[in-house]
């Protein structure tokens, strides 16, 4: 395949499964404080039935991980060439929205990446994870990065979908990555905040992560809404090889409620504020989205997997499934 900004999706998806089996030994496995690492499971203790779990997740996060970090450094590499290639990239950009957003999943798969290296890469190498706090303040400036781009990016497409008509019947779920990048990126940002002792660090990860949560929000609910409308409005559903962009809306509401989670959590460490209402209600309202999107986008699509996805060729949007 000739390169594409959207070759990215495969490192943003290893990194997603990841930090999914991550996240289960996190909570399954008693460790006491700071993040799991692979010293603190007790092999000789484990049951039969946490060996047939905990072997295959470790198992698949390993693998993911490598895929993760792998593609991410063979990517760059393109996406830098591809880059002074100024002719492809202005092609590129003056597509069409579906198409020119795709610029933002490089900073959604670094982003990925962030939290892989503080995630699994940490658990499967004790001392990164005992020196965490001392990775929170280059965290932050590669953050911050990220986020300067995100915003600078997100303002040149709304300036490109103002300055050139759009074709509104064919727009699409994929409409969507933008949002799906700022969840991403504020998964990072709300980590830092969480977990960084410095209360300044924190702080500063806190404001912008609550900040560009918002505007995510905002952009969401106005997307969704649209889309949603253009649907209602059609006879017949999009294309096939976009029907699995569908899937999008899952992994953005997990992000956005978990996110604001974290920033729960640091006004508790920070300020000892009740959050406990709260953080309860962001965790379960976003699951139920989730969940109701999930089920919902299943019912929608049922005829493309009985027909249609076994023997279709690779589409990116289906990376959206994942």
């Amino acid at each position: 395949m000739k390169f594409t900004p959207f070759k990215f999706q495969l490192p943003l998806a290893a990194g997603g499964v990841a930090l999914m089996a991550f996240n289960y030994l996190m909570f399954a496995v008693p460790h006491g404080e700071g993040l799991i690492t692979i010293s603190n499971i007790t092999w000789a203790k484990l049951s039969l039935g946490q060996i047939f779990t905990f072997y295959p997740l470790i198992g698949i996060m390993l693998a993911l991980t490598i895929i993760n970090l792998l593609f991410s450094i063979v990517f760059v590499k393109s996406l830098i060439q591809w880059l002074f290639n100024n002719k492809e990239y202005k092609d590129f950009m003056n597509g069409a929205p579906t198409q020119n957003i795709g610029i933002l999943v490089p900073i959604a798969s670094l982003s990925m990446s962030a939290n892989v290296i503080l995630g699994p890469v940490g658990f499967f190498i004790p001392e990164l994870s005992s020196n965490l706090q001392s990775m929170m303040l280059p965290a932050l400036i590669f953050y911050g990065f990220l986020l300067c781009m995100l915003f600078v990016l997100e303002l040149k497409l709304v300036k490109a979908w103002f300055c050139q008509p759009l074709d509104l019947p064919k727009l699409n779920f994929v409409w969507l990555i933008d949002v799906f990048a700022f969840g991403v990126v504020n998964l990072t940002g709300s980590g830092i905040a969480s977990m960084a002792s410095d209360r300044v660090i924190s702080s500063i990860a806190a404001f912008a992560s609550f900040f560009a949560l918002s505007v995510g929000i905002f952009l969401l609910i106005t997307k969704l809404t649209y889309l949603v409308y253009l649907q209602i409005q059609s006879s017949s559903l999009p294309p096939k090889q976009v029907l699995p962009s569908y899937f999008i809306v899952v992994p953005i509401t997990c992000l956005f409620g978990f996110s604001f989670y974290r920033i729960t959590s640091y006004l508790s460490s920070h300020f000892e504020f009740n959050v406990d209402v709260l953080s309860f209600s962001f965790i379960n309202f976003s699951y139920v989205i989730t969940i109701s999107w999930a089920i919902f986008c299943l019912y929608l699509l049922s005829d493309y997997f009985k027909n249609y996805f076994y023997k279709s060729d690779f589409s990116p949007t289906q990376w959206s499934m994942v």
